[in-house]
């Protein structure tokens, strides 16, 4: 039996004619009998010659089963193959090598034959790769006895079956939520499903579980969990899983699942509730907007939000966006007996008689965004005005514990007398009482700071509520919903004027009728019908072979190159950008802008350059660390050749340090000490700010040892990368000093591969664009990228000039973004042809960036 399963798994692995035999492996064999040439015939013969030999070594789990005999346990742990089970479970001497051996043919057969992967052990532990240890040997004498090692064990066990079973006669679809919890984006993912399952098999898919999984459960084929898309989707299995056609990615925190949709070249739509405003990492607005066929948002307002995003990347807004709420806005009513017998039941849970009083309810998560500290307000505010006027708020969330948040809250609570039978303001949790608290109430005041369509505004409309919001805070300050009279909006963030419009709307009127139920429109119907008509209309297609190959979704590893290819591939069919295709591409689109600035702008190749044909020029280096600059100075020539250097820092030991470290070196630093303020380019700024500072030197080098360059995988490449273009090597220069010594030269930086947008300093565009002599560009193209150039003292004076010597800059700690800091970096190649000289980027393709 154990020969049969072998060659079943071999006959896969395309092994079985040159290892007929799991017991013995030419390769192995011969690696321990070099004697005997690498012949498999005359090795096979050796090794059968001596059957019976104690200690005979043919195969990888011979070498290690003699070394450590328990691996037969580990190896037991792994085996799901039924047959191998079972022949291990009876004892059978040959079955655990069997194992091993199999498990080594690696992908597919490990994973069929076993919860172990050769390549996912690998993707799952980097510590493995970078010690150069094969995965299996790893595991079985090591990885088994290590708490937090992962297997396919792991794996599977997120992978649950749904209760609707499998229907080849149907389509298939996945639907990605970021949790199962009972908020407002998984209760959209659930509807959703609700919906889809009538006619398709459905996948969900989840970065965490909660306590809506249940009802997941029971609508689709399959659900799976995982924090780790990318590395564990390629594990997970099933015919629902080979059947997928599309994806729904409800939420921008869903972005972790565009990585495997793109290595399956899977089209996909993300449906999109959250404001750009809040949306943080902001990497996965980018990856949505990068590699999404459609991008569908339930608010005209929620999508003004990423326009600026969404431009970064020169996303086409009007071409692949689209509007469609996740309801219907539905004005209805509740029947007399029921709006009775809601308030009645509220009155007893309470304490205080609801039966005649004005009901403003208030309903979500109890926290900053919603702005319930401000419904507390409103309902101080109407206790002066009309005692009768009852606020009633239901959600989870307060944490008495929380000082970002609930301690304060609880205090204003206290404070504000909630909870008092006597009182106006009142609290329950989520529940069973949600929907008698709409039926109830006369009114909603949607006191929340942003929101984007919160699903209990339609619940309560439905129910004959009114609402007030603020304007500009939510979905509902689109046209549709303004103009509906039963929605009022106020001023921003005033809670007198809501309360004035609460105290002010007629109250609700219940129907002396039964009120029948309503029929929703079918909201996956719509996206999915507005996906298959965008795909539909896509006529561009290009390759994703490029000249710059760097990655975006997958590791720069050989073994992805194709997956690196084919995200590209994606991004460029639709004209969005993450990366220059080649260096010609970027000097072509600056040739076509009209913007002024671009006008100035050209890209240069790299050369190696004489020191003898260098201009005369001076260094300012930023050292608010220390630990590279030594290295630094050794990598390269041009710190000789300085006419002067000056190295700010922010205190004496380090200006000591500076010092003898550079004096090493044969150089004579002039050490200025700064405060810690403005990173690396304002005590640049500032050099020349004082009356007749440096008249004599021209041409400056701006470098810096910043640990932001350096603090994230790739950093320490990105740094070396920027120096080189700018610097040269240990013997010579770099051309970018023979640039920045013509005459029309203003700023010389190194081109940066990827396109890189305003991003968050978009903001600030309008503070500074009337102090330039045009307008701003809708991208900037090009610009020093980690803020390291070579510049001409005129360009420094303007830069100075445009934020005059008494501007009121931000102090430390300030954000990663959208800061003046990060304007002045886009602003350097305007201050060069302000002043009628040009800025040139030089490209050097060959010098590994990341």
């Amino acid at each position: 039996m154990l020969d049969d399963i072998w060659r079943k798994y071999a006959a896969i692995a395309k092994v079985l004619d040159s290892r007929p035999d799991f017991r013995f492996d030419p390769v192995i064999y011969g690696a321990l009998h070099p004697q005997l040439g690498g012949d498999p015939q005359v090795l096979e013969a050796h090794y059968r010659g001596r059957e019976g030999e104690p200690g005979r070594v043919a195969t990888f789990y011979d070498i290690h089963h003699q070394q450590q005999p328990a691996i037969d346990v580990a190896l037991a742990s792994l085996v799901i193959d039924p047959d191998l089970a079972a022949a291990m479970a009876a004892g059978d001497p040959e079955a655990a090598k069997l194992a091993c051996e199999l498990i080594l043919l690696g992908d597919p057969v490990d994973g069929l034959m076993s919860d172990f992967s050769m390549r996912g052990y690998l993707k799952w532990h980097p510590d493995i790769v970078a010690a150069g240890m094969d995965p299996l040997h790893h595991y079985l004498r090591y990885g088994f006895y290590e708490t937090g090692r992962r297997t396919l064990a792991d794996v599977r066990k997120n992978q649950k079956a749904g209760r609707k079973p499998f229907r080849p006669d149907l389509p298939t679809c996945m639907i990605a939520v970021h949790e199962m919890s009972r908020t407002g984006a998984p209760i959209v993912g659930r509807d959703l499903l609700r919906e889809a399952a009538k006619d398709y098999n459905v996948v969900i898919a989840a970065l965490r579980g909660g306590e809506l999984e249940e009802q997941f459960l029971e609508h689709a084929c399959e659900v799976v969990i995982t924090a780790n898309p990318q590395i564990d989707f390629p594990y997970f299995s099933g015919d629902a899983f080979d059947s997928i056609e599309f994806a729904i990615l409800n939420s921008v925190e869903c972005a972790l699942f565009v990585a495997p949709l793109v290595a399956q070249d899977m089209p996909f739509c993300a449906y999109l509730h959250e404001f750009a405003d809040y949306s943080f990492p902001v990497w996965t607005s980018t990856l949505i907007g990068l590699f999404a066929d459609l991008v569908i948002y339930s608010s005209e307002l929620v999508r003004e939000s990423w326009t600026g995003r969404l431009t970064d990347i020169e996303f086409d807004i009007a071409r692949d966006t689209l509007i469609v709420p996740q309801r219907p806005d539905i004005f209805g009513s509740v029947d007399q007996a029921d709006y009775q017998r809601a308030r009645r039941n509220l009155s007893e849970l309470l304490g205080r008689d609801l039966s005649k009083v004005r009901l403003v309810c208030g309903a979500g998560h109890i926290q900053w965004r919603k702005g319930t500290d401000i419904f507390v307000m409103a309902s101080q505010i109407a206790a002066m005005r009309d005692p009768d006027t009852v606020f009633l708020w239901i959600g989870d969330g307060q944490n008495i514990e929380d000082i970002g948040f609930g301690v304060w809250f609880d205090y204003h609570l206290r404070q504000a007398g909630a909870g008092n039978p006597e009182g106006n303001l009142f609290f329950l949790p989520a529940g069973p009482h949600y929907f008698d608290v709409l039926k109830a109430s006369d009114a909603m005041f949607l006191a929340s700071r942003l929101d984007p369509l919160p699903n209990v505004v339609f619940d309560a409309t439905q129910r004959g509520c009114r609402v007030v919001s603020f304007a500009d805070a939510t979905g509902f300050s689109d046209p549709a919903y303004r103009e509906a009279p039963h929605f009022q909006e106020v001023e921003y963030g005033n809670p007198a004027a809501a309360v004035d419009a609460l105290t002010s709307m007629p109250r609700k009127e219940p129907s002396p009728d039964p009120v029948p139920e309503v029929v929703m429109p079918k909201l996956f119907a719509a996206i999915r019908d507005a996906l298959e008509a965008r795909l539909a209309d896509q006529s561009y297609f290009v390759s994703g072979a490029t000249e710059i190959d760097l990655p975006i979704l997958f590791s720069g590893d050989e073994e992805d190159a194709p997956l690196r290819e084919r995200e590209r591939q994606k991004i460029l069919r639709y004209g969005r950008r993450m990366l220059w295709r080649d260096p010609r591409e970027a000097a072509q689109a600056l040739e076509r802008s009209e913007n002024w600035i671009h006008k100035g702008c050209r890209i240069a190749g790299y050369a190696q350059a004489s020191r003898a044909d260098a201009p005369a020029f001076s260094m300012h280096i930023h050292a608010f660390y220390t630990d590279e600059l030594a290295e630094d100075i050794q990598r390269h020539a041009a710190y000789r050749d300085a006419r002067r250097i000056v190295v700010t820092t922010d205190t004496g030991e380090k200006g000591d340090e500076i010092t003898r470290i550079m004096r090493a070196q044969g150089l004579e630093p002039e050490i200025r000490l700064v405060p810690n303020r403005g990173r690396d380019i304002l005590p640049f700024m500032e050099l020349f700010q004082e009356p007749g500072a440096y008249p004599e030197d021209e041409i400056w080098c701006h470098i810096h040892q910043k640990k932001s360059l350096t603090s994230t995988s790739g950093g320490d490449v990105w740094r070396r990368f920027l120096m080189r273009i700018l610097l040269g090597d240990t013997t010579g220069l770099s051309s970018a000093l023979i640039e920045i010594g013509h005459e029309q030269a203003g700023l010389v930086a190194p081109f940066e591969p990827h396109f890189v947008g305003w991003n968050a300093s978009r903001r600030l565009a309008r503070k500074f664009e009337p102090k330039l002599p045009g307008p701003l560009p809708q991208n900037p193209l090009v610009f020093p990228v980690g803020n390291m150039f070579w510049v001409r003292r005129p360009v420094i004076d303007a830069m100075n000039d445009l934020f005059g010597p008494d501007y009121p800059w931000p102090n430390e700690p300030i954000a990663n973004d959208g800061t003046e800091f990060h304007m002045i970096e886009r602003l350097w190649p305007a201050m060069a042809v302000q002043q009628g000289l040009d800025a040139i980027f030089v490209s050097k393709p060959d010098e590994q960036r990341v």
